[in-house]
């Protein structure tokens, strides 16, 4: 993802060191100066491709928080432990500091860019290069959200010691209203359509729509879905594993990409010891069951390999090419068929026979036998839990399961039921660090830590 561009190094000391440890933490000096850095089209996209550096560094960090937040995926070290113990001192597990990177780095092109003057710099590019941080930003904010609840909303670049000491945290609403106007901002400037490995349309879409559902808003959250589901250029694709043993491939909206002269280590926390791996994180035994189910898994089951050291002991492949290769799946065209399902089932009219058609698309791809049919006794109830299966099976270790059973209500009675702590709502979003809440008085704890 470094996308061969030098230039970046000598970036990386002068413009972006401002974001280091969250918001505030500083180098120790009155200001930080970027005139001249964003100075031309070279050096705004290497500003950009900076924001994806960082998103292919730290997005590892956000996939095992979430995993390991639900009860799809435990510690191997500790297999009957949900949610190993969250405290703000090790910063809960997820990626504070790394997200306020990504929001500070796209605030300086979204800041910089609009005045570059380039004669090599096309308006078309400028637009796209501006609607790519708006749609990082938004991608970083809806992560704190889903997270922290309200974050610190700071869209201005970070250039002063104290530039935004003493920003409150914002309301969840306010929050996830930044999300929608950043990508209301970004799906007016991007053009491209086609790059799977960077921000397109499609993209903004998915995550508009993913959004959507988060904030019940169901009617534009079946529109938004749509729009790639109906698009000619995306695709269930089969087999299922093909997905994620190739690359870019139809099913993918937006993936995070490696290659070999940038290889990814996460394969090892995942391939077991056969395979050269730590087997650090391992499936949950109810998920093994259900994935090998032929009625539930189908060809999912291929997620899966059993050790042979350690029969019994299962290790997921999605991330397990041992060249460090495999891609992180940010937003895929099966989310989107199921955000769609959902949303037509929670509509104020609901269209029950839509979102069974949705699950059945999803189910016929991964060759489950029998497929999700509704009778005209079937409830709301019954195909929102079959939906809810579904993004368990599909989504299994994408870092959904938490978020979903938060927004839904659901986490008390399925998380409860491994771990009483998980009862408690406090727990149902991470704390802050420690470290950030000690440097800024009006950056306030989550309650509970």
């Amino acid at each position: 993802m470094k996308h061969q561009l030098n230039i970046y190094i000598l970036l990386l000391t002068w413009l972006f060191a401002v974001s280091c440890e969250g918001i505030l933490d500083l180098e120790p000096q009155t200001s930080v100066s970027d005139e001249g850095v964003i100075s031309d089209k070279k050096t705004s996209l290497a500003a950009l491709f900076g924001i994806y550096d960082n998103l292919q560094s730290s997005y590892t960090s956000t996939l095992t928080a979430f995993n390991l937040a639900g009860d799809n995926v435990y510690s191997y070290a500790n297999p009957t432990i949900i949610v190993p113990d969250r405290n703000a001192e090790d910063n809960g597990g997820a990626p504070f500091s790394s997200l306020y990177v990504t929001v500070n780095r796209a605030n300086f092109i979204i800041k910089r860019v609009p005045d570059v003057v380039d004669n090599q710099l096309t308006d078309t590019e400028r637009n796209q290069i501006i609607g790519e941080a708006y749609f990082l930003r938004a991608l970083a904010y809806f992560d704190l959200a889903r997270f922290y609840g309200g974050v610190q909303l700071v869209t201005e670049p970070t250039e002063r010691i104290d530039t935004h000491k003493g920003v409150r945290r914002s309301t969840l609403e306010e929050t996830y209203a930044q999300v929608l106007a950043d990508l209301n901002k970004a799906e007016e400037l991007i053009t491209n359509e086609t790059d799977r490995s960077r921000a397109t349309k499609f993209a903004v879409y998915g995550l508009k729509a993913r959004l959507f559902l988060y904030t019940e808003k169901w009617q534009e959250a079946e529109e938004y879905a749509s729009k790639s589901i109906t698009n000619s250029g995306f695709a269930l694709v089969k087999p299922f594993s093909s997905f994620y043993t190739g690359r870019l491939s139809q099913e993918s909206l937006f993936e995070v990409i490696h290659t070999t002269v940038d290889a990814s280590t996460y394969w090892r926390s995942w391939l077991s010891k056969d395979d050269g791996g730590n087997q650090t994180y391992v499936p949950e035994a109810s998920l093994i069951t259900a994935l090998s189910d032929p009625a539930q898994g189908g060809s999912r089951k291929d997620i899966l390999k059993e050790s042979i050291q350690e029969p019994g002991l299962y290790t997921v492949q999605l991330y397990g090419k041992k060249d460090g290769t495999s891609s992180l799946f940010v937003l895929r065209i099966a989310e989107q068929y199921l955000i769609r399902a959902e949303a037509r089932a929670r509509k104020t009219t609901p269209d029950l026979e839509g979102a069974a058609s949705d699950i059945r698309a999803v189910q016929t791809r991964a060759d489950v036998t029998p497929l999700f049919t509704v009778t005209p006794s079937t409830t709301n109830e019954e195909v929102l839990l079959a939906i809810e299966n579904e993004r368990r099976l599909e989504l299994a270790f994408e870092g959904h399961r938490f978020s979903d059973l938060i927004r839904t209500g659901r986490a008390a009675d399925v998380l409860g039921s491994h771990n009483p702590l998980l009862k408690e709502p406090y727990q149902w979003v991470f704390p802050i660090p420690a470290s950030s809440v000690e440097k800024d008085p009006a950056l306030e704890q989550n309650p509970g830590y």
